[in-house]
Formats: C-alpha cells, structure tokens, sequence
C-alpha cells in the first residue's frame, strides 16, 4: 500500500508535468517567427523541406522574392530545433535555421514575440534578426558545404 507521502509526492509530480507541458504548448514561452526569403535569380526555383522533432513543415516551392514563414512557441526547458534541407539548381544543403543559439541572435518585435530572418542567394544563405528596420544580414552558410 502506497504511504500518504509518496501519493502526495507522485501527485505534485504529476501536476508539475501537466503544468510544463500546457505552458511550453499555449504561450508561456516565448514566441519565434522564422522567414526564409527567396533572393535567387528570376526564373529559378528553391525546394526546401523543415522539420523539427515534433513538426514536419512539408516541402515547399519558392520563386524570385517569396517567402515561407512559420511560428511556434520556445520549449519550456530549451532545446528547440528546427532544421531545413534546401535545393536550388544542381546545389542542395541541410542546416539549423532554428535552435538556442540562433534563437539569442533573433530581433524582438514586443516582449516575448522575436523574429528572425534567412535570405537565400546565389552564394549562401544570410541570417538577420528582423524585418523592420532592415537588417544587416549576415553570411552563415554557402552552397554545398
């Protein structure tokens, strides 16, 4: 038989978990929009696939000037990771576009809400924390590295 202290411990336990889990799943975190820009050459296309642990975000296709864009909220304890697989002509890389070391560089829109910004070129891909004012983006990654 299970004494009363180890009920109520088993019982505060279950009710811390129930807690972090609504908290890191209805905004008690805060709350990140990625945009990946497409900056390549008129007539091309960029093929990407995201996904993090959790999320598939699909495949998408992007021309000249489009953009895909998606938010969710930080883990409560970290760890959040989104990663993408991209391909342009006969070119393709996988990389982080997302974790914690991107998320300190990202630009803060109000309190908990940030924003963080990829723009893929001929030559690499350029991060940049938000939209307004314009960032100064800078070079992470080239081509088939």
């Amino acid at each position: 038989m299970i004494n009363l202290r180890t009920k109520t411990l088993f019982l505060s336990l279950i009710f811390l978990l129930n807690i972090a889990l609504v908290t890191s799943r209805h905004g008690f975190t805060s709350r990140f929009h990625v945009y990946i820009i497409d900056n390549l050459p008129p007539n091309s296309k960029l093929t990407m696939h995201c996904q993090s642990h959790d999320d598939d975000l699909g495949y998408k296709v992007l021309h000249p000037n489009d953009e895909f864009s998606f938010s969710f909220n930080m883990k409560l304890f970290g760890g959040t990771l989104f990663f993408c697989h991209f391909w342009w002509n006969d070119q393709g890389i996988t990389f982080d576009i997302f974790n914690n070391i991107i998320a300190g560089n990202c630009g803060v829109i109000d309190g908990d809400h940030l924003e963080c910004y990829w723009k893929v070129q001929e030559d690499g891909f350029y991060f940049g924390a938000r939209r307004n004012p314009p960032p100064e983006y800078e070079k992470q990654h080239d081509w088939n590295q």
